[in-house]
């Protein structure tokens, strides 16, 4: 059951997928589709879902900023598709050989789709199967349709209803027309783990939510749950796309201290660590992949510490390095990071698993000790930059907690990645639910391990509820100065903002058009010079500057350095694509940039004539000093960018009257300039009271000298008077204590510059910081001021401590009233409702502690009984204040039906948890009873005597299912009064058909005919009460029998005996008797006989006995609904 959908190979046409299917119903022979035609990718292409180490940094899609920032950067083409139908697979750009560049699309529904990535016309599409509906699993996360749900992915598709009937199929699909390439789909379901043989792969109770990765021939795909429901185990596969078959199966929790029970419906008993990473892909380098895990139930590690070789194999919660055999694509447990607390986190559902595993730039991103960085995140809000080739085991760090290269604390969850940038400087990008995206600079500590600060912050925040994408960077051709941070959002659609922060920390946005919000977890796509996104509507959006542009320009233009005090110039030169009647104007966005606009034609420019013009940056009169307001450009030293806009009339319409293209260059300082970042640092709450959570907070900041003369510090002081600007504030100069220099109540450092010390050119000082509580709960607060002889600047030091949050859960009560909640009781009850009525009720959530609570977990109702406000209400992040409350509705509809049904329980829940460790999972369990309309003969309790038996097909068999007909009504004709009819003449069973029809009899109608009500067979009004069904188009008639005369039996709706509530055990089919329930061999079939083939309308056990007698075979078997086996 998932979905994640695509790759393409680098010189061949590839797609992949992986599609959930019934087997019972699966055509024969159908595996998983892959594509093998040429392809000569080219620069401007995205064949999978980000790079393949997950940095999410794009240098090769021609995206200009100084067109993105202008007027000529639109909305291009818009298309939409089936009602209903999502995309959380997201787009994918590559160009055939010889052609124009194409878009593929997968949906929610199981359709893929080309289409002309410059125009959007539809070129080809194909719904390879049949998607799982919602309903059958009982988890929301997914509304409707669970197909195709990740890039690059597998496909989640269903025949029969049912949990249990899903499979996974490894589809292969040409590119060029979308058909199966030889030998493809295969079946993966069945598979062995090889790290344990206990466990196995069943497709109906796991989610591919994770886009797939390729390594040489091995395509993996990894796999978590549906809301943690059934017996599922985190698993990653791996398919060899030359041998056609499974290659690796490796269980995240695996051994015997792994949770392990052959009952599927046993929530969490498979061990869960399910790989989800809030579709993100895993990570490799090559010979090595990384990924996340979610809650793990059970684990080896419990106190003592142990290093990442030592082969934990309980890997909940956890950063897991997997070893690829390139020979054979086989993965094997290299090294492993496991958080100190990480049975907390299970406790309060703050797992690792919503946040991927990004591997950063070696050439950038490393430092003493440190080769490569990796990063994750997660629901706990914490960053983890970790050492890429020592993840840092269990408890390795000083004191038992955890070694890792830094923490980021935070108490904002991320649902996602972390996005890089590795030029000018280094830059690293998160965005926590409902909060801004906060960029962080890589920085040094005295010894050169990297550590990073917060550099700036978008004044925009998040959608407040489970959604936002992965920060994306691109730049222009690789240039500094032209990077743009790219984020989707579930409200405000798509945005962006230069990436590098201002010296103010202000991140500046970027007005894009307006597009509805997107689906959670998305991210853009890109083309050559175009973006790709899909929205919540299930449209796919395409934006980009029109291809119509009057000129082609020198873009970018680089100065180079300049200094600050001096001068320089640049010629552009430009080429008309179409005649010009007029150059306008030229106009930049930073008045520093001069152009020389004597230069610029007078009259006409024919088509293929060129001109040039000269531009200076004109530093001369920039005040060189680190104050606020020291002029009005933006004076702190480092590269800089701007748009240069020419305006022109044209002479042929249907051409841009505006050409945009970016100016950059780095501004230097002579002289010493004082730099201290971030302007704040705000080290959260600490939670005091809690056994095991900390009761100090670490961040750093840093003093620079961006100039290139010495700097030497003057000095330091704090004061924590909010009203510093009116001169009047009291200082207090910074000490230092027996090495330990204080910066304010609760604030202190042992890495201060000392006085009269110099900083170099370019060198700057990592300064950590602790916060320590040194007093009872409340607020701290220090202003720190530097000063030196390149200018003063200062940071502001915040944090906070509080007592724990409490939470106090109650449902209401059909009378009025509140009723208290335990993990073992927390029920809800509508009481009776019929058809056409809607009764509410609500769950109430409180914090009575002392900080504020965080709903970690959030798996709302839909049906009948649902949320009325479904991701909104309680939702995941959700954070609820001291001493308020949060409510969610629920609403009970229920939906209308054929008359005369017994009355029938409705049930579902709404499963919560909080960060409150004492809270626990509890589960709101749900009830309640449909009384459906009463017609026809009555009973004197005023309940129907004829009961509704079903919707039938009637002849079927070449006969009527009910042979007399008491007559025609074609004016007043209804089920009552056909009933009354019947009942008169003596007969059983009623039935109406083709709206003026009633038939009787007294034979119960074969169940080869009955269609259950979802098969929506018997939709024909009656003639004479439109709110009722009299029969069906093609001959189906509505069937009601005599209750007083006749009982549902298990024989009444499956003529083999076995119960309706689902599949039996037959124990007894001769001439052979049930032995039990085994597990094939490793190594060969458990019965390797004869394997005949299916039956033309499905397997049985009747049939495989029928088989496998007339060749004497001593034993059969039965195995994926539709297999029989002999020996």
């Amino acid at each position: 059951m998932t979905m994640s959908l695509l790759s393409l190979l680098h010189h061949i046409t590839v797609l992949f997928a992986f599609i959930t299917h019934v087997r019972s119903v699966a055509p024969t022979g159908q595996q998983t589709p892959l594509c093998r035609d040429r392809l000569q990718l080219t620069m401007a292409d995205e064949y999978r879902d980000g790079d393949a180490a997950q940095s999410s940094y794009f240098d090769n899609h021609n995206i200009d900023p100084a067109v993105v920032d202008s007027a000529q950067f639109g909305l291009l083409w818009k298309q939409s598709f089936n009602n209903k139908e999502q995309f959380y697979a997201k787009p994918l750009t590559f160009t055939p050989n010889g052609g124009k560049q194409l878009v593929f699309l997968a949906s929610s529904m199981n359709y893929i789709r080309t289409l002309d990535a410059v125009t959007g016309t539809l070129i080809n599409s194909r719904q390879v199967q049949t998607p799982f509906l919602q309903s059958d699993i009982g988890c929301t996360d997914i509304p409707n349709y669970i197909g195709i749900i990740g890039s690059r992915s597998l496909i989640q598709s269903s025949g029969n209803t049912g949990t249990f009937n899903g499979v996974y199929y490894f589809y292969a699909v040409h590119v060029s027309d979308l058909s199966d390439v030889d030998g493809f789909p295969i079946l993966v379901d069945g598979s062995i783990a090889q790290n344990d043989n206990r466990k196995y792969f069943v497709g109906g109770t796991i989610l591919q939510r994770p886009s797939l990765l390729q390594v040489g021939s091995t395509v993996f795909a990894a796999f978590g749950g549906h809301c943690d429901l059934f017996n599922y185990t985190g698993t990653v596969l791996g398919v060899d796309i030359k041998q056609k078959k499974v290659v690796t199966n490796f269980a995240v929790e695996a051994g015997p201290n792994s949770a392990f029970s052959t009952d599927w419906t046993n929530n969490g008993a498979g061990g869960q660590g399910g790989i989800w990473q809030a579709g993100m892909s895993l990570a490799s380098d090559g010979n090595r992949l990384f990924f996340a895990t979610g809650n793990g139930n059970g684990g080896e590690n419990q106190g003592i510490p142990a290093s990442g070789s030592s082969g934990c194999r309980t890997l909940g919660e956890a950063v897991v390095n997997l070893a690829i055999d390139t020979t054979t694509g086989v993965l094997s447990l290299t090294d492993y990071f496991q958080p100190y607390d990480y049975v907390n986190m299970d406790g309060g559902d703050q797992d690792f698993g919503s946040g991927g595993v990004s591997l950063l730039d070696p050439t950038i991103f490393n430092g003493t000790g440190v080769a490569r960085l990796c990063i994750t995140t997660g629901k706990n809000g914490a960053l983890y930059l970790i050492n890429a080739d020592n993840l840092g085991g269990y408890k390795q760090g000083t004191g038992g907690t955890d070694l890792v290269v830094q923490e980021i604390v935070t108490s904002e969850a991320v649902f996602g990645g972390v996005g890089s940038y590795p030029l000018e400087g280094g830059y690293i990008y998160s965005t926590p639910v409902g909060y801004p995206t906060y960029v962080y600079k890589l920085g040094f500590t005295a010894s050169g391990k990297p550590n990073f600060v917060l550099a700036g912050t978008t004044a925009q925040k998040s959608a407040g509820r489970v959604g936002p994408g992965v920060p994306t960077i691109t730049t222009y051709k690789g240039r500094p100065g032209t990077a743009i941070m790219w984020l989707t959002d579930p409200d405000a659609g798509i945005r962006a903002w230069y990436a590098v922060p201002n010296p103010d920390q202000a991140m500046t946005p970027i007005k894009l058009p307006q597009i509805g919000g997107v689906v959670k977890f998305q991210r853009p796509a890109f083309g050559d010079g175009r973006v790709y996104t899909t929205d919540a509507n299930g449209a796919l959006y395409c934006l980009g500057s029109p291809v119509n542009l009057p000129l082609n320009c020198t873009s970018p233009v680089d100065f180079g350095s300049v200094v600050l005090g001096s001068s320089k110039t640049a010629t552009i030169q430009c080429t008309a694509l179409t005649t010009i009647s007029q150059v306008n104007s030229i106009t930049t966005g930073d008045l520093h940039f001069v152009v020389d606009q004597s230069a610029l034609p007078t009259g006409a420019v024919a088509q293929g004539a060129s001109f040039a013009f000269n531009v200076t940056w004109n530093l001369v009169n920039v005040t060189v000093s680190a104050a606020k307001n020291a002029s009005y450009g933006n004076t702190t030293p480092g590269v800089k960018s701007t748009p240069l806009t020419i305006r022109t009339t044209n002479a042929v319409a249907g051409f841009a009257n505006s050409f945009p293209l970016s100016l950059t260059g780095t501004e230097v300082s002579k002289a010493a300039f004082l730099q201290v970042v971030p302007q704040t640092a705000n080290f959260g709450g600490l939670i005091l009271g809690v056994a095991g959570n900390p009761t100090t907070s670490s961040l750093s900041f840093t003093i620079a000298n961006l100039g290139q003369s010495d700097l030497h510090i003057l000095g330091y002081a704090y004061t924590s008077d909010t009203d510093r600007d009116d001169g009047d504030a009291d200082f207090t100069n910074v000490t230092n204590t027996a090495g330990v220099w204080d910066l304010g109540k609760g604030f202190s450092t042992t890495a201060l510059p000392a006085l009269d010390s110099v900083l170099k050119a370019g060198q700057s000082a990592l300064i950590p910081t602790l916060f320590n509580a040194t007093n009872a709960t409340g607020d701290y607060l220090s202003y720190l001021n530097v000063w030196s002889d390149g200018g003063t600047a200062g940071i502001i030091l915040e944090g906070s401590t509080s007592t724990a949050a409490v939470v106090v859960i109650t449902t209401s009560t059909s009378e009025g009233g509140l009723s208290p909640c335990s993990v073992t009781d927390c029920t809800m009850s509508f009481g009776t409702q019929s058809p056409g009525q809607t009764a509410a009720l609500s769950i109430q959530v409180c914090n009575v502690g002392g900080s504020v609570l965080t709903v970690t977990k959030s798996k709302p109702p839909l049906g009948a009984i649902k949320a009325l406000n479904y991701g909104i209400d309680l939702h995941e992040t959700q954070q609820i204040p001291v001493n308020s409350c949060a409510n969610g509705t629920v609403v009970f509809s229920p939906a209308p039906g054929p008359p005369n049904l017994a009355d029938y329980t409705v049930v579902n829940q709404w499963t919560l948890n909080t960060d409150d460790l004492s809270f626990g999972v509890h589960v709101v369990n749900m009830t309640g009873i449909v009384h459906g309309r009463q017609i026809g003969p009555l009973y004197p309790n005023g309940s129907a005597i004829f009961n509704y038996l079903g919707c039938y097909l009637d002849n079927g068999a070449g006969q009527r299912l009910l042979g007399n007909e008491p007559y025609v009504d074609t004016v007043n004709n209804t089920n009552q009064e056909c009933q009354t009819a019947c009942q008169k003449a003596g007969y059983t069973f009623s039935g109406t058909e083709y709206r003026q029809e009633c038939y009787c009899g007294d034979n119960l109608p074969s169940s080869q005919w009955y269609h259950p009500e979802s098969d929506t067979k018997c939709t024909f009004a009656c003639i004479g009460d439109d709110t009722q069904a009299c029969g069906g188009d093609g001959g189906y008639i509505s069937v009601y029998y005599d209750s007083s005369k006749y009982s549902i039996t298990d024989q009444t709706y499956n003529t083999s005996g076995t119960i309706v509530s689902g599949p039996q055990t037959v124990l007894s089919v001769p001439p052979y008797n049930y032995l039990g329930c085994y597990s094939e061999g490793q190594d060969q079939r458990a019965l390797s006989g004869s394997a005949p083939g299916a039956a033309s309308t499905g397997g049985t056990v009747d049939y495989c006995a029928s088989q496998c007698a007339q060749s004497q075979f001593q034993y059969m078997g039965v195995e994926y609904s539709n297999e029989c086996v002999s020996f």
